[in-house]
């Protein structure tokens, strides 16, 4: 029964977009970290464009038709995208070397992400707090 509580889709979304969070941090420190190794491709992790277009898909998803599955082959047809089904992938950008040595790592560039992602995380964590005290007062006025 507890398990419930927790287990609502908003939740779900607010734990996936910690982990994203967390995740991005550690490849923004690996970059910093290689800002002067010759030949070093910085990376990325993809999340919110991803979890934007599913939110924008689900909330789309009452105008359109959607296609009967009576196989598990069968492609999904106009069956919006999960949100909670939304992973974070890392991916080296290889494409551009702004560097002799091959390196891509902007320094600047990623000192900003790094921001961002730290008022992003910082963001999270409030509304989880927010959640978590909304169940507090649930619970405290329940014992009125």
């Amino acid at each position: 029964m507890i398990n419930r509580l927790f287990d609502t889709s908003a939740m779900n979304i607010l734990t996936k977009a910690l982990s994203a969070s967390g995740l991005t941090h550690q490849v923004i420190a690996n970059n910093l970290a290689n800002v002067d190794t010759p030949g070093f491709k910085h990376s990325e992790v993809l999340f919110q464009s991803r979890l934007a277009a599913a939110l924008a898909d689900q909330a789309a998803s009452g105008d359109g038709l959607e296609g009967a599955r009576t196989d598990s082959r069968h492609l999904a047809i106009g069956v919006p995208a999960d949100p909670s089904e939304v992973s974070p992938e890392v991916v080296v950008r290889a494409e551009t070397t702004l560097r002799p040595d091959g390196n891509n790592v902007d320094l600047d560039s990623e000192m900003v992400k790094l921001s961002e992602n730290t008022l992003m995380y910082q963001a999270l964590t409030q509304l989880v707090r927010g959640k978590f005290s909304q169940l507090r007062n649930v619970i405290t006025e329940g014992r009125k």
